[in-house]
């Protein structure tokens, strides 16, 4: 999906290179992939007929600003967001915290319509607004979400290659139902935004993840050949062969991840020649186990350079 930001200055901070969007020193850029794994097997109590996740709003900001947290009273952005789903006003509470200089890209994708389901949004983060918020509407419900708040993306000055963030559903404190389909039940006075220990949403189960994912290429040399990846067939059963050609010489790793972010399996280690390589993956584990059908991630590393691709198990 094509990186969807308000951002100020941008092209100053990117280099274009054979339509290859490619950051600069000072910035990196990710995918975020948002599985939601929310489904009447994870939580069967009440569960509704049409579950689905709103669409994602957020942005990147330094740390002088929090756009919720946890204790605290949800702004009215928070509120319509975990109400009704709207990015609307939190896209302009971003947007006022742009003017301020504490942040610097307004975040947005679109709707997850179904649950389980995915989304991806690629997006540019810069060394002084290294953290993301991203928020979600768990939908149907009274003022329900899934959502980080401030997330580091560049802890101890280097930047995150890869990161897994469980998602556990918060309620907002704006309104009291207490099931998927309460009528409009406004809370007065609000209360703090909280984790969500009672209801149908309360058995220990986290409802999805959100995936960090550097993807840009980490050199700011404007002539840095691509790297490429390619898996066929795609979806796949019993098995699967991923294609891919090295630019250089260079150390390089192919790992096949559960969409989580665990790793399944490493599929190749060691250092191989520039040019078009091919290898084939038996849909098992490190064990030999045969893994369950799904959503599957094969990561790429060679060098300074890394690419990743979906791949689909089916029965």
């Amino acid at each position: 999906m094509s990186i969807n930001c308000l951002i100020r200055g941008f092209v100053s901070a990117m280099l274009i290179f054979g339509g290859v969007l490619i950051a600069s020193a000072e910035t990196a850029e990710y995918r975020v992939t948002f599985t939601a794994t929310w489904s009447a097997e994870t939580h069967p109590i009440e569960f509704p007929n049409n579950p689905h996740f709103s669409p994602l709003i957020g942005g990147t900001h330094d740390g002088s600003i929090a756009f919720w947290e946890e204790g605290e009273l949800a702004s009215i952005g928070i509120q319509r967001m975990a109400e009704w789903g709207s990015q609307n006003p939190l896209d302009d509470e971003v947007e006022a915290a742009i003017d301020e200089s504490q942040a610097e890209f307004v975040l947005r994708d679109d709707a997850v319509p179904g649950s389980p389901g995915f989304a991806d949004l690629e997006f540019v983060v810069s060394e002084e607004f290294s953290l993301v918020t991203l928020v979600t509407m768990v939908a149907p419900s009274p003022d329900w979400f899934l959502g980080v708040s401030g997330q580091e993306l560049r802890p101890d000055g280097q930047w995150v290659e890869f990161l897994t963030v469980t998602l556990w559903p918060y309620d907002a404190g704006t309104d009291s139902g207490a099931s998927y389909s309460s009528s409009n039940q406004p809370t007065n006075p609000h209360v703090p935004v909280s984790l969500i220990t009672e209801g149908p949403l309360a058995n220990g189960v986290p409802l999805g993840t959100f995936v960090f994912e550097r993807i840009d290429l980490t050199s700011n040399v404007p002539n840095v050949p691509d790297l490429t990846l390619f898996v066929a067939p795609n979806p796949f059963n019993p098995a699967t062969s991923v294609h891919f050609t090295l630019p250089t010489e260079a150390q390089t790793r192919l790992d096949i991840h559960a969409i989580d972010g665990s790793r399944i399996t490493t599929l190749i280690d060691g250092s191989f020649q520039a040019g078009s390589h091919e290898i084939s993956w038996n849909g098992r584990d490190h064990r030999g186990v045969r893994v369950a059908s799904g959503t599957y991630l094969a990561r790429l590393v060679s060098g300074r350079v890394q690419q990743s691709i979906k791949l689909v198990l089916v029965e």
